[in-house]
């Protein structure tokens, strides 16, 4: 049977989508809210798409996919093998996938009602290859025998839709050797339940290892949220910069840090805290952390996007999303962007940095979807949403996200720090 309190979690409905409109476009010169170390950092497209053929990484259209919607996919480190050394795989993928979404078009012959319409996750072998090469899956195509329920029952068998996996965010945690795996229990296209549950392994691989901790904000409407552990370690910091200033580098925070989705209308991305060292029950200690900008590109409200991972100089990237889509709001950007924030090394609940400019929009076929609408090609038209990266070093990461709700794409970008490694404010 099913864990009964993932079919019993029902929050409050989720709030008012922060603006009607959305009828602006670049250069945002109402994009005014400058955070202190804004021009310390650059963010930028290294390479739009490095599949040849401007195709997708998972897609059913090419044949590594068996479901019609293969998209949100968050990226982790292979564990290490038997010999404590070599890892075995070169990367892994949490990937969702859904058969086919009855709110678009008419489902016949689903393998899965009981989960077809929210869908569910898959776990990936893939090489997505440094900072060259071509990222590819290591397995013929993601189908129903890579299907897995982190640490629950899957939904019993049945010819309606029960409930439903969603939006996969992943963290590997070195000091402890553990994968925190943040997921949404969706029910009817997540509506109007969604909670977001944490489950943990040593081992994402092995389907049956996965322990099921509960929802991460009890008694809370969340849509995601994207996990930081700066306390295992001292932050970075120019070594020599700092032998030279005399400074000593600032405590790192003691407790692991969420950032999480409020609702399906991304109205804003709270803060939460892990209330003790292994990091399996938090609290929201703020509510508004990051909001729309009005005026800006990302006003229309803003979801979390991968893991956050740490930069050469301490500071820490967070990619995060823009939904219009629920209510779908009309932006020219369409329904979904893509744009990065910096936190600060001493204190990551600071924002220090943030996007003026969307870093990725939709604008290939399988992205736009301007030719076939929704339909069986596509789900959701002009989305670009990502849920997961792979740093790639030097700066340089991988950023994966659903197009169009329908495919998996990829995307290289490069965090320019020299700036803020040359400000003396950085060694001060």
């Amino acid at each position: 049977m099913i864990v009964p309190w993932v079919l019993s979690l029902a929050p409050a409905l989720w709030s008012a989508s922060p603006s009607t409109t959305c009828a602006h476009g670049p250069p945002y010169p109402k994009c005014t809210v400058q955070p202190p170390h804004q021009g310390d950092f650059t963010v930028s497209v290294v390479e739009r798409n490095p599949i040849p053929s401007g195709a997708a990484l998972i897609s059913h259209a090419n044949k590594t996919s068996t479901f019609n919607f293969a998209f949100a996919t968050a990226w982790f480190p292979p564990p290490k093998g038997p010999d404590g050394t070599a890892p075995v795989a070169e990367d892994g993928l949490i990937v969702r996938v859904v058969e086919c979404n009855d709110n678009h078009h008419v489902c016949t012959n689903m393998t899965h009602p009981e989960w077809t319409n929210a869908g569910a996750l898959t776990v990936v072998k893939a090489n997505l290859g440094g900072l060259q090469g071509t990222p590819t899956i290591t397995q013929p195509s993601v189908g129903d025998s890579d299907v897995f329920w982190a640490g629950v029952d899957a939904p019993p068998r049945a010819t309606t839709a029960r409930w439903g996996a969603a939006d996969p965010r992943i963290a590997y945690r070195a000091l402890t050797s553990t994968y925190y795996l943040a997921w949404d229990n969706c029910t009817r296209n997540c509506f109007p339940t969604r909670t977001t549950l944490l489950s943990t392994t040593k081992d994402p691989f092995d389907k049956k290892s996965w322990i099921m901790h509960g929802a991460l904000i009890p008694g809370e409407y969340t849509a995601g949220a994207a996990l930081l552990f700066p306390g295992d370690a001292p932050p970075a910091s120019d070594a020599a910069a700092t032998a030279s200033s005399g400074a000593a580098p600032a405590p790192a925070p003691a407790r692991a840090l969420a950032f999480v989705g409020n609702s399906n209308t991304a109205a804003a991305i709270w803060l939460a805290e892990a209330n003790d060292d292994a990091a399996l029950t938090w609290s929201i200690v703020n509510k508004t952390w990051m909001v729309g900008r009005p005026g800006c590109w990302d006003e229309c409200g803003v979801a979390p996007g991968g893991q956050v991972e740490q930069l050469s100089s301490g500071d820490y990237l967070l990619i995060y999303n823009i939904d219009t889509g629920y209510p779908y709001v009309p932006n020219p950007l369409g329904r979904c962007a893509i744009g990065w924030a910096i936190l600060d090394r001493k204190d990551p609940k600071t924002i220090i940095a943030r996007a003026e400019l969307p870093l990725i929009t939709a604008t290939q076929p399988w992205e736009t979807c301007n030719a076939t609408g929704k339909g069986y090609a596509c789900q959701e038209p002009h989305v670009t949403f990502t849920t997961g990266m792979k740093p790639l070093g030097g700066d340089e990461f991988l950023i994966l996200y659903g197009a169009a709700d329908t495919d998996v794409g990829a995307t290289r970008i490069k965090v320019d720090v020299s700036r803020r490694r040359s400000n003396t404010l950085f060694i001060s």
